[in-house]
């Protein structure tokens, strides 16, 4: 807590203590004596004055004079009075004054008030006695919102500087709005001005959940931002908030009595205020309560048991009445006010994000003055293609291909090979970021990929979902003679990894890149042998699933897209898809499309041995590639005579009759190379039309030079001869 200036605060109480003090004089004892001698002067001097008085009747004597004993009662009992009438009056001033001394600090200097005592104790006044202010209304005295208002206000520089300098956040710094389910509304873009009705309330527990690299970290960043933000139309509520981000494990060995989650809040402040002098358990409990400090529990699904006992928000004596808590599954603990569920993206969506992230990055002008204004539409279709059709694309995803599009732009570490996964995906952002950081250190790291799988897997490898592993255990996977280099490189040159509180345990910064890399080391490592699978398996199966399931999802893909190279067994792919709960029929025909469409972009590489097993790829997945026609169709013109050939008998397998097939079919019977108008005469033959126009065409190669076409030629028209007589 910072120190106040004491000085003037005990020069306006000076002022306070004169103003009362001549009332005070009123009700002290030798004034009251005083009075008391005065008064029995008067009483001792009547009866002498008095002139002697005619004798009454017998009948007024009957009546006797008070005695002088009850005088002396009736004199001390309106003294008595008095007294407590003038101690009522005294009493009146001194509050009205303490009322007007307490209204000027509070709107002068409401700071000041924060040096208030734990207790007050009113001293006895007169007949009034001494007695001890309730705890409460000194509570409400010293920690009225101006204080904590202007606490913030006094620390939310420093704070907000290094709020932003935190690594979770630094690398967050460019927000694209997402899509996002609140509560029951679906809503495509989420702003300060939607969650203002949620943050007028005198409790907010907010939780963000969706799977990972759903962009949950980086909206509840972006949350934080608004809470400071200087402008109150752009501001969550009429007074700001510090955000405290809790992203590691809470201390489990502290003292007794002491809570980890305050302690840890406490330590947040103190490091991001940069002061030297300890926030008191009381400041930082009404803070918290009266919503100054915005706490935000990052990852809560991916912690261990202790921390997550420890974060109950549904607890009477929980502080934070103004918390964020991000997750991978709905958290169905009590006390949570309002959910927002990140969605992925559709192909429209796909679009206005990149494009949004790419002008956050100020390359832009990279795409928006092409030559062909359809190319970041390309971009986002092969994307799509990559990771599936529909709404099936994350943030993260998002962001690596638009970096990787701005690469190949400017020719910065631009990876050669073609993308068609999202192992691949991610590998090709190891890279780059490797290649960055050995221009900066003049030196190669030729084992990043393979370290940075041991690391990623051990990360996982105890919970399998990203958690904090022991460094040592770390150390020990990699080898000790390079294990600290490498350790310092991933987290000072790459910053993929970070390490704890007490330095002795690391995790990744980026929960679904480790799940990945992990997916990448067990392929590598497990290959064929099925009972090492099998193992894995069965340890997935033992664990609660829906925490789990990105890691599932993540080795799936990653045996689907590296498998047959490292000859995985058939049967992990199809047992990781049933314990994450796909609908495996379903991801089979999406499988196919995706490689339909990977095989019809192949169409048109530059090699050409890659565009002839394109074709033929086609050719064998048959009927099911039936909506490649079109694509075939302009792969008949190739300037190489094999691929015409092969895209033509392809054509014939897909069952596709239309007029475009056919015209295009017979316009290749007169192509000059001699195989291609075989294939295309038996394709004809095999989409059985026998309209006047193909049956001429096959009649006019009974005279071709070639006896192959020929004879071709001649077995296609008596087979459509037969197909026309039967019907």
């Amino acid at each position: 807590m910072t120190k106040y200036p004491r000085q003037p605060f005990l020069a306006l109480l000076k002022v306070a203590l004169l103003g009362v003090s001549f009332p005070l004089l009123l009700t002290s004892h030798n004034w009251a004596q005083a009075s008391k001698q005065d008064n029995s002067l008067v009483y001792a001097q009547t009866p002498a004055q008095s002139p002697l008085q005619p004798s009454q009747p017998e009948s007024a004597n009957k009546t006797n004079p008070p005695t002088p004993e009850k005088k002396q009662q009736e004199r001390k009992k309106s003294d008595q009075q008095k007294m407590q009438d003038l101690s009522l009056i005294v009493l009146g001033v001194m509050l009205g004054e303490v009322v007007v001394v307490y209204l000027g600090v509070l709107w002068l200097r409401p700071l000041w008030l924060l040096w208030l005592p734990g207790e007050l104790k009113l001293p006895k006044l007169g007949i009034i006695p001494e007695f001890k202010l309730p705890l409460p209304v000194l509570l409400w005295l010293k920690y009225r919102p101006r204080v904590l208002d202007f606490w913030v206000k006094k620390h939310i520089d420093t704070f907000a500087l290094n709020f932003v300098k935190n690594e979770t956040v630094a690398e967050r710094k460019y927000y694209v709005s997402i899509p996002v389910r609140l509560d029951t509304e679906e809503i495509k873009e989420l702003t300060a001005e939607t969650l203002r009705k949620t943050f007028k309330q005198k409790r907010v527990r907010l939780l963000i959940w969706g799977e990972g690299g759903s962009g949950k970290t980086a909206l509840a960043c972006q949350i934080a931002k608004w809470a400071m933000e200087d402008e109150q139309s752009k501001r969550l509520t009429e007074h700001k908030m510090l955000p405290i981000l809790i992203e590691q494990e809470l201390d489990s060995d502290l003292g007794e009595g002491k809570k980890p989650l305050m302690e840890a809040i406490a330590g947040e402040i103190q490091d991001a205020c940069d002061n030297e002098q300890l926030i008191s358990d009381e400041l930082l409990e009404q803070l918290l309560r009266q919503r100054r400090i915005l706490v935000i529990v990052d990852h809560l699904s991916e912690m261990s048991t202790h921390t997550r006992n420890k974060i109950k928000p549904a607890f009477r004596d929980f502080p934070a009445n103004a918390l964020v808590i991000t997750s991978r599954i709905e958290e169905n603990f009590k006390g949570i006010d309002t959910k927002i569920e990140t969605l992925r993206f559709d192909g429209e969506e796909l679009v206005s994000f990149i494009k949004n992230y790419l002008k956050q990055l100020k390359k832009w002008h990279l795409f928006e003055n092409e030559d062909e204004p359809g190319e970041l539409l390309q971009e986002c279709a092969k994307l799509q293609r990559i990771v599936g059709d529909k709404k099936t694309i994350t943030v993260l995803l998002a962001k690596l291909y638009a970096e990787r599009m701005i690469n190949a732009k400017e020719n910065i570490s631009a990876s050669a090979r073609s993308l068609d996964n999202i192992p691949d995906l991610m590998l090709d952002h190891l890279e780059k970021l490797n290649r960055q950081a050995e221009r900066v250190i003049g030196q190669e790291y030729p084992t990043v990929k393979d370290d940075a799988k041991v690391i990623a897997w051990k990360c996982l490898e105890r919970e399998y979902k990203p958690s904090y592993v022991e460094r040592e255990a770390v150390v020990k996977a990699l080898g000790e003679n390079k294990a600290d280099a490498s350790l310092q490189y991933f987290e000072g040159k790459l910053l993929l990894i970070k390490s704890g509180y007490n330095k002795d345990t690391i995790s990744f910064a980026l929960d679904p890149l480790a799940e990945y890399l992990a997916g990448l080391y067990l392929v590598d490592s497990y290959r064929e042998n099925e009972t090492s699978w099998r193992e894995f398996l069965a340890q997935a199966e033992s664990k609660p699933q829906e925490e789990i399931k990105g890691f599932l999802l993540a080795v799936r893909d990653c045996c689907l897209a590296k498998g047959s190279q490292a000859k995985v067994p058939g049967f992990v792919a199809e047992e990781l898809g049933k314990l994450a709960g796909l609908d495996l029929e379903a991801l089979k025909q999406e499988q196919l499309k995706r490689r339909i469409r990977r095989l019809t972009d192949d169409l048109f590489v530059p090699e050409v041995e890659d565009r002839r097993r394109a074709a033929e790829e086609l050719g064998k997945i048959g009927v099911a590639a039936k909506f490649a026609a079109p694509t075939l169709l302009r792969a008949l013109k190739d300037e190489d005579s094999e691929v015409r050939a092969i895209a033509a008998s392809t054509l014939g397998k897909l069952g596709n009759t239309s007029e475009s097939v056919l015209q295009g079919l017979l316009a290749l019977l007169q192509n000059e190379d001699s195989y291609v108008r075989l294939c295309a005469a038996e394709a004809l033959g095999k989409l059985g039309n026998a309209s006047e126009p193909v049956l001429q065409g096959l009649q006019a190669l009974l005279q071709d030079q070639d006896s192959w076409v020929r004879e071709e030629a001649a077995k296609v028209l008596e087979k459509l001869r037969n197909i026309f007589e039967k019907f």
